[in-house]
């Protein structure tokens, strides 16, 4: 499996397959800088607290992610100071990471759409971390929101936000989402030759693509 496979589908069709194998993986509140940006990658993880001792860690890791990594920073959701700014941006495309997700805030945001670097936060602000945050932990399990995101998920990010795919249903959620997308155009295809809509979505089965999978008894 590699990142293509998952830019050719949509967060809302990887979305729909969550749902209907009971998964969790949408990340509430999550949102790309800029409308354009897309990525797909495996998560390279850290977690930020609060700074007590340690000061001065915020970006020291960058030069150890591997290229086609999506790093997934967990700051708690803090909106009052960031995790990322145009040095690791600059640093990042450099190295081919494919993207950043925060459950937190970033700054310095003209660098992202300057270079195309895919950044998925919570908002912009300008006020630095340093000497507030501190790393916490790299490559351990971490939080966007109610999500839990372990070292070597997939993360998708495109227009409508993130998903992410634990590592151990990767292949299951790609073929399910790769049937419902091309139930969705089969679809789309008839209703452009002219057939109701709710004639179409009776015969392709609409309105069980998402529903929950059940085994009977």
């Amino acid at each position: 499996m590699n990142a293509a496979a998952w830019l050719k589908l949509s967060t809302a069709g990887i979305s729909d397959a969550l749902d209907r194998l009971g998964l969790s993986g949408q990340a509430l509140g999550i949102a790309p800088l800029n409308h354009a940006f897309r990525c797909a990658g495996q998560a390279f993880t850290v977690r930020m607290a609060p700074a007590a001792g340690v000061k001065g860690s915020v970006g020291d890791y960058i030069d150890d992610v591997a290229r086609d990594s999506i790093i997934v920073i967990d700051n708690g959701a803090r909106l009052d100071c960031t995790v990322w700014g145009d040095i690791l941006t600059t640093v990042a495309h450099r190295r081919a990471i494919a993207g950043t997700v925060i459950n937190g805030v970033c700054r310095d945001v003209a660098r992202s759409f300057e270079l195309n670097y895919p950044l998925f936060t919570r908002g912009a602000y300008m006020r630095t971390g340093k000497d507030r945050v501190q790393v916490e932990a790299y490559n351990a399990p971490v939080s966007l929101g109610s999500v839990r995101v372990e070292p070597g998920d997939w993360l998708i990010g495109d227009a409508d936000g993130v998903v992410v795919v634990t590592q151990s249903r990767a292949e299951e959620v790609l073929r399910l989402a790769q049937v419902i997308e091309g139930v969705e155009e089969q679809i789309r295809s008839a209703i452009e030759s002219g057939m109701r809509l709710d004639e179409a979505r009776k015969r392709y089965g609409y309105h069980t693509l998402q529903r929950r999978q059940t085994i009977e008894p």
